[in-house]
């Protein structure tokens, strides 16, 4: 019973983890190039060789909030004749400016982490 107890645990903690860093993973696509939902989630898993698994029920929540929070900036766009046409996401100047500050805070909170890990 404890190691059921333990994997629910280390599954939550993951959770929130990834929960946490989709934003960042959604404003380095973007800021690349534009993107379309399933392309990103699909770049996020491959870049990540699978350790970030993201779902769409996270994914198009964080892309609508991110619009909304003016960080990036959408467009419908027709890719070929018969195919609904697919929202393409950009990110704007704001969002540039967020996403580095994310990285910088992502980069010293992992660098601490290592550090702690690592002991004295």
């Amino acid at each position: 019973m404890k190691g059921t107890t333990v994997a629910k645990d280390v599954n939550l903690w993951t959770q929130q983890i990834r929960k946490g860093s989709t934003r960042l993973a959604i404003l380095q696509l973007v800021s690349e190039r534009e993107r379309y939902g399933y392309e990103i989630i699909s770049a996020i898993r491959d870049r990540t060789k699978g350790a970030l698994e993201v779902a769409e029920g996270n994914v198009y929540p964080a892309l609508h909030a991110l619009e909304a929070e003016g960080y990036i900036t959408s467009t419908w766009r027709e890719v070929e004749p018969g195919v609904p046409p697919r929202k393409y996401y950009r990110i704007t100047a704001r969002g540039r400016e967020h996403r580095s500050m994310l990285v910088k805070e992502w980069k010293e909170f992992a660098g601490a982490i290592a550090r702690l890990l690592e002991g004295e």
